[in-house]
């Protein structure tokens, strides 16, 4: 296992969706590596935080395709490919495409003006810099876009495939310009306010690869390297 780091301490709110994202960003940037093992002893002592809201977030690793649990060997950090990335993609374009074919028809003037506000919340925190708080928006901006679909299993599916995990680690890595990035979403509310189900297709889809981009092209140096 590669050597802990010293981190600041958690707060107990949503301590294990913090736990998971902290884990994310570490495997991302290579603290941990395909095959290190996760000892919830040895990570909950590092933390300073209880095994209960250990155990919870590599549960939620594992289903989301992270970590994996093999009998004698413990949690391990699996190999994480280009591929699995684009698989994410396909079935997070699909679902927000479903969502909003279900939500065209019965979505507000109002609910798309909720929206806006959550956009224009984005905007202004990219302006000043507030990384974190941009990505939860942008989080919350697509969860209440797929809400609006008035689908409960559609809302279910998207939030256990824990897709605002993703946006963390998109919105992080990525090199585009933050307040572009929010701005961009203003493509999505003019798709929405014209109603027009092949115009808002377009978007979701441009707008769901376009910021994926970055963890992609991080995944192919990593494969390319690898390989030199």
């Amino acid at each position: 296992m590669a050597e802990p780091s010293s981190r600041k301490r958690l707060t107990r709110s949503v301590l294990s969706e913090q736990i998971k994202e902290q884990l994310m960003e570490d495997i991302f940037h290579k603290k941990y590596k395909a095959g290190d093992r996760i000892v919830e002893s040895a990570l909950a002592r590092e933390l300073g935080v209880s095994q209960a809201s250990v155990r919870e977030a590599l549960r939620s690793l594992i289903a989301m395709g992270f970590l994996e649990n093999e009998p004698f060997k413990g949690i391990t950090v699996r190999s994480f490919t280009t591929q699995d990335l684009m698989e994410v993609i396909t079935v997070r374009v699909a679902l927000e495409t479903l969502a909003c074919q279900l939500a065209v028809k019965r979505i507000t003037d109002e609910e798309i003006d909720q929206l806006e506000d959550i956009v224009n919340e984005m905007i202004q925190a990219s302006e000043q810099g507030d990384i974190d708080k941009r990505i939860h928006l942008n989080i919350l901006f697509h969860e209440k876009l797929v809400e609006t679909s008035g689908n409960k299993l559609i809302v279910q599916l998207y939030k256990y495939m824990r897709f605002g995990t993703w946006s963390l680690l998109t919105g992080r890595l990525s090199n585009m310009d933050p307040i572009h990035i929010s701005t961009r979403h203003r493509i999505l509310l003019n798709a929405l306010r014209s109603r027009d189900l092949e115009k808002i297709t377009a978007a979701i889809r441009d707008h769901i690869e376009s910021t994926s981009l970055p963890l992609g092209e991080l995944l192919a140096k990593e494969k390319n390297s690898n390989h030199s």
